[in-house]
């Protein structure tokens, strides 16, 4: 008897073949395709393509992430999953990865998109249920918007759609809708719905069934100098935009309906030049204290005011406006107009 010694590289050769195991081929190059450009709603998918050294396309497993998973979430395919519009110069990065070789494309969305939330006053009976904050917002792919109208569907279809128009070349279109009536309004799937260029655009916003509310400014105050009024307090935490304002109708008997207070109020923000007659009732701010010159428009008297947090800015697309978006206003006294 005797024995045959084979060397090792050989034995595993044997082994490799009798398994029909092959070495699998190092990626050199991966490429990573799609549209940089993409409408909220709307599928789309990337392609990624994976090559050897040779530059031929071999098979393999990609991984796919986003930087923005709440604006466009992509899957294990490459299949993108477009909720909100992106900020202002803040494109989604989506990343494909294989092996060392990585690749990266950055997308923006335009179109339609729907923010539904709470909404709740501080001057509101303790038994009455929180009302309903409703806000959509477009953005053309490129250029200009047409004159139109935001529609908004309510869950079930029990009450009349909402409906707020848009202007041509509004480069910010928005609308909002306060409603204090929480039960006309309950929670499920709301629809939003726009017409642009004989596109209609279509999207969708879910409530809970049990969701939060935001917490009211603190030591809420308003203070006048003539026609100067100071808004002060403490902003709640999760409050990322506030509305300061003066009107003529206690808050819960008139409700804010359609961005607008009282017609024919005109709202305008303090950073807008203000004509002999104009109406300015309102100003924006981040932070608290906030200054709002009332326009000459405005009678003298004596008028309520409110403060009313926010948790997202509607007022430009320079921030990701969240789909669940809840509002409290805080009373904030009244103020005598000379």
């Amino acid at each position: 008897m005797f024995k045959v010694l084979f060397p090792a590289v050989f034995v595993l050769s044997v082994l490799l073949s009798a398994c029909g195991g092959e070495s699998t081929p190092a990626v050199a190059e991966l490429a990573l395709t799609g549209k940089t450009s993409v409408a909220v709603g709307v599928p789309e998918s990337l392609t990624a393509v994976l090559r050897d050294v040779s530059g031929k396309s071999i098979a393999g497993t990609v991984t796919y992430t986003s930087d923005q998973p709440g604006v466009i979430e992509v899957d294990a395919q490459g299949k993108l999953t477009v909720k909100r519009l992106s900020a202002t110069g803040k494109p989604v990065t989506v990343t494909a990865s294989a092996g060392s070789q990585k690749a990266t494309l950055k997308i923006a969305t335009y179109g339609l998109e729907l923010a539904v939330g709470s909404y709740v006053w501080s001057t509101q009976p303790a038994q009455v249920a929180p009302g309903r904050f409703i806000a959509v917002r477009y953005r053309p792919e490129s250029g200009s918007t047409q004159a139109s109208t935001f529609t908004v569907t309510i869950p079930g279809g029990q009450s009349e759609p909402l409906q707020c128009g848009l202007s041509l070349n509004d480069v910010n279109g928005w609308c909002w809708w306060s409603l204090p009536i929480g039960t006309k309004y309950p929670a499920g799937e709301y629809r939003a719905s726009l017409i642009q260029n004989g596109v209609t655009y279509t999207t969708t916003a879910l409530v809970p069934t049990s969701g939060g509310t935001l917490a009211f400014v603190a030591a809420a105050k308003a203070t006048v100098n003539a026609r100067n009024v100071t808004f002060a307090g403490a902003v709640p935490a999760a409050g990322r935009w506030i509305y300061s304002y003066v009107a003529n109708e206690r808050l819960e008997a008139s409700g804010l309906i359609g961005s607008r207070i009282h017609a024919p109020q005109r709202l305008t923000s303090q950073a807008e030049p203000l004509a002999a007659d104009n109406l300015a009732v309102s100003v924006y701010s981040t932070v608290l204290p906030a200054q709002l010159q009332v326009g000459a428009g405005v009678p003298a008297g004596t008028y309520d005011t409110w403060i009313t947090a926010m948790s997202g800015n509607l007022s430009s697309f320079a921030e990701v406006l969240p789909e669940q978006f809840n509002v409290s206003a805080t009373f904030a006294g009244q103020v005598a107009l000379e």
